[in-house]
């Protein structure tokens, strides 16, 4: 029987979101199965210099796995950033998930890209041992009509339709209109309901890349994937879409920066009922003291907190209340953002 999930976040692997992930507890694990993706690794792209390092590559992430997820929970994993121009995707994508599954004792289902499918169609068939599949299209660079095409190509190598769930990935959505998104999107969905699949998720992050140009002060900035996919359930004929999101994050993956070169601001993401609320101050290095804390007082008092027993994430911000904690650190604001926006997101499904 294929997973049931309701919500699948779609994470970029950083300290803080791994830390969230540890602390759900095991009702809310119920409702989701999270999408990470494998940060880049350091390796030629050659077969012999990535097959020096992968070992070690391995035995970290399986590390953190474990630490990460409840026995018996299951992961989707996307090896897209993990060497870009190493040719043979679809084994590397298959070397990772057997390896993981049994480093860390925990259930995987590999991430097949469009890519994958067009470039090495012939090797999936390689990926068949799994019991479950994720197929991952990213609307801006395909057409509606060639998801029905990919399926096909992937149950002539044996991956079959009852195995393969489709994730109908928006990607990039800021600043865009809900209106015309749901418009857009509906040809996707209409096609991959054709299918036979698993299941189909529509995923999208309209969170920005970055806080610049945005003023000290409280925000809202609109949860755009989320109007969209509510909007979209409103019509019966969409009802069986799950849902996916970035959390508190942009889609985009994040560019190597020197640390000493960025000064991030001070800040809150606070997912509520279709948007987030964003308290921001100044910047991190050398700004004033107690400015995370002086943000944590101001949630506290806002009407869109959620009480310190809701999540891992609230609870840490009521203890930067009323402790002097001082500004915490850019880890440390997104595992209680991620936290926060983990939790009201699969209770809301």
């Amino acid at each position: 029987m294929a997973t049931q999930w309701k919500y699948l976040p779609i994470l970029k692997w950083k300290q803080g979101e791994r830390i969230a992930l540890r602390h759900l507890t095991a009702p809310q694990w119920e409702a989701l199965v999270p999408l990470i993706e494998l940060p880049a690794i350091v390796a030629t792209p050659d077969s012999a210099g990535l097959k020096s390092v992968l070992p070690g590559y391995l035995t970290k992430l399986a590390g953190e796995l474990k630490k990460t997820f409840p026995e018996k929970s299951q992961l989707a994993v996307d090896v897209r950033y993990v060497a870009p121009v190493y040719p043979r995707q679809v084994q590397l994508l298959n070397v990772i998930c057997s390896q993981l599954a049994k480093l860390a004792e925990r259930e995987i289902i590999p991430v097949i890209t469009q890519s994958m499918v067009i470039q090495q169609p012939q090797a999936l068939g390689e990926l068949k041992a799994f019991p479950e599949f994720v197929l991952r299209t990213i609307t801006g660079f395909t057409q509606a009509e060639t998801i029905a095409e990919m399926v096909k190509l992937l149950a002539k190598e044996g991956v079959k339709r009852s195995r393969l769930h489709l994730l109908i990935d928006q990607f990039s959505i800021v600043n865009e209109a809900p209106a015309a998104r749901v418009a857009a999107i509906k040809p996707y969905l209409d096609v991959a309901l054709t299918t036979g699949a698993a299941s189909i998720t529509l995923a999208g992050g309209s969170f920005p890349i970055n806080l610049m140009g945005m003023g000290q002060g409280v925000k809202d900035l609109p949860r755009l994937e989320w109007q969209i996919w509510k909007a979209l359930c409103r019509d019966a004929k969409y009802k069986t879409v799950r849902y996916s999101d970035y959390t508190v994050s942009n889609p985009a993956p994040v560019p190597d920066m020197d640390p000493k070169m960025v000064n991030p601001s001070v800040a809150i993401r606070y997912a509520a009922d279709g948007f987030w609320r964003l308290f921001k101050a100044g910047g991190f290095k050398k700004g004033k003291p107690n400015q995370y804390k002086n943000l944590c007082l101001l949630l506290l008092g806002d009407t869109v907190y959620s009480g310190a027993s809701f999540s891992f994430g609230d609870a840490c911000y009521d203890k930067a209340a009323n402790a002097k904690l001082g500004n915490g650190n850019p880890s440390s604001w997104r595992r209680d953002a991620t936290s926060h926006h983990l939790v009201l997101t699969a209770s809301a499904l």
